[in-house]
């Protein structure tokens, strides 16, 4: 399991599973980490999935964009919801190498308080329509495209 800090999966007032903070986590802390358990992808791995794995992964997962792989897991890191900053309290601010990708807190998180993760980092490298990703989230997960391609607009208007 990519988890540094204890941490619990439950109903969030945000969108259905949040994580929450078991323990009070210092601004700083690594809460999550890259590890063996994560799925690495590209287009031939993605496409091989199930029809129901590969929504699960486009759902929760991200495109690590220095390598061009596709990333996702299943150590509760897919049910971090999205709060846009200041409000979101974990999250990465450069891309780093893949065996070192991780989500930081960026302030004292409180116990009990839910972890959440400004996702417009993801789409502020944008995804082109011509992405070989792009097709699959059209396809097969385009309720999740369209919120990815709506944080992107909200990124440049900003």
């Amino acid at each position: 399991m990519g988890w540094n800090v204890d941490v619990v999966f439950k109903k969030s007032t945000l969108h259905g599973t949040g994580v929450f903070a078991r323990q009070p986590i210092a601004k700083g802390t690594k809460v999550w980490a890259f590890d063996d358990s994560m799925h690495v992808c590209d287009l031939a791995d993605l496409a091989a999935l199930s029809r129901e794995d590969l929504h699960y992964a486009l759902h929760g997962g991200f495109l690590h964009h220095p390598t061009q792989k596709f990333v996702w897991y299943r150590d509760g890191q897919e049910f971090v919801n999205h709060a846009a900053a200041p409000n979101a309290n974990i999250g990465i601010t450069e891309w780093t190498a893949l065996e070192e990708d991780n989500c930081t807190a960026l302030r004292d998180i409180e116990v009990g308080e839910e972890l959440t993760e400004d996702y417009r980092f993801w789409s502020v490298h944008g995804l082109a329509k011509d992405h070989w990703l792009y097709k699959l989230y059209a396809d097969f997960c385009p309720g999740h495209l369209e919120f990815l391609m709506s944080l992107e607009k909200d990124a440049r208007a900003a």
